[in-house]
């Protein structure tokens, strides 16, 4: 007699956006049944290789509707959750920080009751930002799960409270909760989000092919630790497969500065990026922030993509459109 295989069944908010879409075509290809939260007003644009599949249900709603949460919750009793919705960009944080943590923090505080109150079985990932760090290091030039926060911007304040509030249910309620600290990722389905790859490598085609003479960086000495935003979501995947809930780097424990990006993508297209960018002369701080993902990768992860990988993938895409 063969015996029935229980189908998981995973819950992801943020869906329509990079990592939420991403993820929720790792999970289809690895046969879950995946329900997908997004706003009404969302582009679906990046859910395209998805909709059609039967093994997905997407959820117009807001995080921040509680009645909808406890609803979906109590119903479906989710075996994995994944938390990525939330307000992320740093510069709208300043302007509108109400919203930034209305979104990451309220939000998150109702998905953490709701599991409490009706689905206390189910395991949550929360996706956390290298941004909680600020410029904290460690001795050896390394950001750890051990390294201190010092949070410079609403956006990365809003994440760390986010942060601190699962690592509180985790203890006083015994939910499986695991934290991910994600550092700087991109891929093609990033492209409306304007990632930093993104930008350079849209101006750099648009110069190619005469519809702009140049554009603005104000430093090219910032370091960035880059990744893919596939691997990533593999690797969140892979913390909440633990037999226990923890905190965890999702980075690619490489930094690259702003210059070997541009110089790299200009000089594929064959041109000097020197003629075409300005930049602030006054403004040459160099940071150099990189994650240390040791912790994960003891866990089996093994990023599949270089930075030149991602540049790649990008350009070609600019290239063909």
């Amino acid at each position: 007699m063969v015996k029935d295989v229980k189908i998981k069944k995973a819950f992801i908010t943020g869906v329509s956006g990079q990592d939420g879409s991403l993820l929720a075509e790792f999970l289809l290809n690895k046969g879950y049944e995946v329900y997908g939260l997004m706003k009404e007003t969302s582009s679906k644009d990046n859910l395209e290789h998805v909709l059609e599949n039967k093994k997905f249900n997407l959820i117009y709603g807001d995080l921040l509707n509680n009645d909808l949460i406890c609803l979906l919750l109590r119903t479906f009793q989710f075996d994995e959750i994944y938390n990525l919705a939330s307000q992320s960009n740093i510069r709208l944080s300043y302007s509108n920080p109400l919203l930034t943590f209305n979104v990451t923090l309220i939000g998150t505080l109702i998905l953490l009751e709701n599991i409490k109150k009706h689905s206390p079985k189910s395991k949550m990932f929360q996706a956390g930002s290298s941004a909680m760090f600020g410029t904290s290091i460690d001795k050896d030039g390394f950001q750890r799960e051990t390294t201190s926060f010092n949070p410079i911007s609403p956006y990365a304040s809003s994440k760390l409270f986010a942060h601190n509030i699962c690592c509180n249910y985790r203890t006083n309620d015994n939910l499986f909760i695991s934290n991910g600290i994600l550092y700087n990722h991109e891929s093609l389905k990033s492209k409306t989000l304007l990632g930093v790859v993104n930008v350079i490598i849209k101006n750099a085609v648009d110069i190619k092919e005469g519809r702009i003479d140049k554009f603005y960086i104000p430093n090219l000495d910032i370091f960035i630790d880059w990744g893919h935003a596939l691997d990533y979501v593999e690797g969140m995947w892979l913390t909440i497969q633990q037999d226990k809930p923890e905190d965890y780097i999702i980075s690619s424990g490489k930094s690259y500065n702003i210059k070997y990006v541009c110089d790299y993508v200009f000089s594929k297209l064959g041109m000097d990026y020197k003629n075409y960018i300005t930049t602030d002369d006054n403004n040459k701080i160099s940071s150099i922030l990189i994650g240390d993902p040791s912790k994960l990768k003891n866990l089996g992860w093994n990023p599949k993509y270089s930075i030149e990988n991602i540049l790649d993938e990008i350009l070609n895409y600019q290239l063909s459109k």
